[in-house]
């Protein structure tokens, strides 16, 4: 039997600035919006190259997830969107973007979790869970039940600390026993 071991600094790294970013915006949200758009879309820009990094530098794992590419071209999109959100035009879809970004996070999860099920991966069903739970943030995001601003930046705090965790997680559901 052979084990393929599967660590990935750039994963690392994007999965605890996601973590850094969320508890940021859960516990020291600033006042200005500019200001949280500005730190948002930075941090988003940097942890999108980061997981681009990850997949690429990524070539000994015996399977590369393909959701963490989709993933950071996503990040790096909402990036510049919230770059450019300062006149507030784009904050009343704020709700929207963060739930297209589930959406997306949550199918191609789901589809990486059946790919990891036909190749016999004994993990798979860790990145299942975290499909569903990305899907169920996206119908949260779409019911909008919170539309205050330290709520929206709570709700979205608490999205982006489960996704750090999520991306944090990730290498442990990789590891694959082949005959």
């Amino acid at each position: 039997m052979k084990r393929y071991k599967n660590s990935n600094l750039f994963l690392y790294i994007s999965g605890f600035c996601l973590l850094f970013l969320g508890v940021f915006l859960i516990v020291f949200p600033f006042k200005d919006y500019a200001a949280n758009m500005r730190s948002m879309s930075f941090s988003f820009i940097v942890i999108g190259v980061l997981l681009i990094l990850a997949f690429v530098f990524n070539k000994k794992w015996y399977f590369r997830p393909g959701w963490t590419l989709a993933q950071a071209f996503y990040l790096i999109i909402m990036g510049i969107l919230c770059l450019y959100s300062f006149d507030r035009e784009l904050s009343d879809s704020m709700n929207l973007i963060f739930a297209m970004w589930a959406l997306s996070s949550g199918a191609t999860q789901v589809a990486a979790s059946i790919q990891l099920r036909a190749l016999e991966f004994l993990k798979w069903w860790r990145i299942l869970c975290c499909g569903f739970l990305n899907i169920l943030f996206f119908v949260y995001f779409i019911i909008d039940p919170l539309s205050d601003y330290i709520a929206l930046y709570t709700s979205l705090g608490i999205y982006i600390l489960v996704s750090g965790i999520i991306c944090l997680s990730e290498p442990f559901a990789y590891k694959a026993t082949i005959d």
